[in-house]
């Protein structure tokens, strides 16, 4: 018999599993069938969830529209695959809605959670049944946009259901039109729910790094890597309000360079706290950064900036506990933080004269052969984000190409 993991069980379980976005569209379709799931209409889920019509499908597996034929009700089931990291993330949601249940759903624009059953080794969701996505809804408008006296209400119950979640201290971590259902379409006013807590966590076990959330809803600590909390929603809100008015996402991308790049041209640069801060931009300093750091204090461009010999002395470089704690491993190989290729000059003897040595308008002594350096940022982990800006100096690789004549 399923049984929950205690809250230690499943937070130190889910350090170790990649969130996953659960995006799956949410529309009726009564012919489709799952042959990966074996569930069809007229499939019997558990002992009396008949499967009417199928409203959506997703990396988790499908969202089926049931009969419940001991209550005569019609409800939405979240059938989760039953391959092991699905069957984790199913019970990190379940532990969400069990802490959810202490909010009332329809003061809270929260979808009604009905429990769980087993189908085999399926864990099976069961939620009330709402009408449409609002991004349906949007697109129902031709993505057009809605008229302001639609999206005041709508605004104001998603910010009423983020500050409720808040109260709880839950993060839902994937804000986005396709996981906001519209109650009920026909209602004069429309009403809508907050749905999918599928990679939702506690503020108190944000893993800084975690890849949540969908691109171009994801708020910019997300994609740096920095520690985030419920804020992360409120970006989110931020941008689903613009999509309500326009119809179309306002920060498109394939990836987090796309939308950073978006982010920059349309606010400005990210301030350079949030930048150093980044999980990429900002390790505990070992022998191997703090290498680095030294030779960049030592190469500073304006001597008056330049380290002196009594600094370099006191230098945590020289700290005798830090070859204990942390070998400084070789510059050369993959770890190296600073690839620094030796230029030879003698490689450049085959590299001719400067353009037009022998014009009567051009002075040889004013070329000079310069080496071509460019930069590339590598990330050590796996992590969606390139930067679209310079990266910072003590994760540039500068890499030494044929070198080229330039006019001084």
């Amino acid at each position: 018999m399923f049984q929950l993991f205690n809250e230690k069980q499943i937070l130190n379980e889910s350090e170790e599993t990649s969130s996953k976005q659960t995006d799956y569209t949410m529309s009726a379709n009564p012919s489709f069938s799952s042959d990966e799931l074996g569930i069809s209409k007229g499939t019997i889920l558990g002992d009396h969830h008949m499967v009417e019509a199928f409203l959506g499908e997703g990396s988790f597996g499908v969202v089926t529209k049931c009969r419940d034929t001991k209550k005569n009700q019609t409800v939405a089931i979240k059938v989760n695959k039953s391959n092991p990291e699905i069957l984790l993330q199913a019970k990190l949601e379940i532990f969400i809605l069990e802490q959810l249940r202490r909010l009332d759903p329809d003061r809270c624009n929260i979808v009604e959670w009905n429990g769980y059953f087993l189908d085999g080794e399926r864990i099976c969701l069961n939620f009330e049944l709402l009408d449409q996505s609002l991004s349906d809804y949007i697109g129902d408008r031709n993505n057009q946009g809605l008229p302001m006296r639609e999206i005041r209400p709508i605004l104001h119950q998603l910010t009423n259901a983020l500050f409720h979640l808040g109260s709880v201290g839950i993060v839902h971590a994937d804000l986005k039109p396709v996981n906001i259902m519209v109650v009920n379409r026909s209602e004069s006013q429309v009403r809508v729910k907050l749905i999918d807590f599928g990679i939702a966590c506690n503020t108190s076990a944000v893993i800084p790094g975690d890849c949540v959330g969908t691109i171009g809803y994801c708020a910019p600590e997300i994609m740096l890597g920095t520690p985030y909390d419920e804020a992360i929603d409120m970006w989110s809100l931020g941008l689903v309000a613009v999509e309500l008015a326009t119809g179309v996402p306002l920060y498109p991308g394939e990836d987090d360079y796309d939308v950073l790049k978006f982010i920059i041209e349309t606010q400005g640069q990210l301030p350079d706290h949030l930048l150093e801060s980044g999980l990429y931009t900002d390790r505990p300093e070992n022998g191997q950064t703090l290498f680095v750091r030294l030779i960049k204090e030592m190469l500073a461009l304006d001597a008056n900036q330049r380290i002196t010999p009594s600094e370099v002395l006191k230098h945590p470089f020289f700290d005798p506990g830090l070859s204990r704690r942390t070998p400084c491993t070789d510059m050369n190989s993959t770890g190296g933080e600073l690839l620094v290729l030796s230029q030879q000059p003698s490689s450049w003897k085959s590299h001719g004269s400067p353009p037009n040595l022998g014009g009567p308008e051009v002075s040889p002594e004013r070329w000079r052969l310069i080496p071509n350096l460019t930069y590339s940022h590598r990330h050590t982990g796996t992590h969606r984000h390139k930067h679209p800006f310079p990266p910072s100096c003590s994760h540039m690789h500068l890499l030494h190409t044929q070198p080229t004549w330039r006019q001084t």
